[in-house]
């Protein structure tokens, strides 16, 4: 999970700069786990109206190596 966030914030960052910078001061300031970080971030990406696609198969990809 920690190798892809860096990747989704990314995505983020092209459409919603703003949550991207709450989201990486959250994870600086230790306020939230790696889970909530990654949950946050993928519902940003969601609400954003990115690619649906391949936000789904970057979510199921990382959930699928916490199960590994």
């Amino acid at each position: 999970m920690y190798a892809y966030l860096p990747v989704a914030l990314s995505q983020l960052a092209k459409v919603n700069p703003e949550a991207t910078l709450e989201i990486i001061q959250d994870w600086g300031d230790g306020r939230k786990d790696i889970r909530k970080l990654w949950e946050t971030t993928i519902n940003a990406l969601e609400d954003a109206g990115t690619d649906s696609d391949r936000v789904s198969d970057l979510d199921v990809r990382v959930r699928g190596l916490k199960d590994e």
